[in-house]
């Protein structure tokens, strides 16, 4: 039986974050949407109940997701969390570095009917089987 996990959402198209909120909700998980990397990164810090998961996407203004990668990677009590990056497009030479990184999962951003589908991949395989994304 699934049990619901708390799933953390960055992007900076509210709709991407809606669309992904109803996808995830409608598998029975909760999820946090964020904009704001900033505001993503206090929650973070502030909360004392962490995410199962985060969700990141790579192009943000501001603090793109690998800085917000980097932040959480460093923090002892944060670098647990598994993390997905969410890109239009993954060169070989990116996936490389996000893997080196300590990346969990590359999920990449498609047409709606194909991304719907990417986000319940990697919510199945992942709180289904309770293991690692990868």
């Amino acid at each position: 039986m699934r049990t619901t996990q708390t799933i953390y959402y960055l992007d900076d198209d509210i709709e991407d974050v809606d669309f992904f909120k109803e996808v995830a909700e409608s598998l029975g998980h909760i999820v946090k949407g964020f904009t704001d990397g900033g505001r993503l990164l206090m929650t973070l810090e502030l909360k004392e109940e962490k995410p199962d998961l985060i969700f990141l996407d790579v192009h943000m203004p501001i603090l793109n997701g690998q800085e917000i990668l980097e932040v959480i990677k460093r923090s002892d009590t944060l670098k647990h969390i598994p993390i997905v990056m969410v890109s239009g497009a993954y060169p070989k030479k990116l996936v490389r570095h996000f893997s080196e990184l300590g990346v969990n999962y590359l999920m990449k951003k498609s047409h709606v009917h194909d991304y719907k589908a990417a986000v319940e991949e990697v919510l199945n395989s992942y709180f289904d089987d309770e293991k690692e994304v990868g």
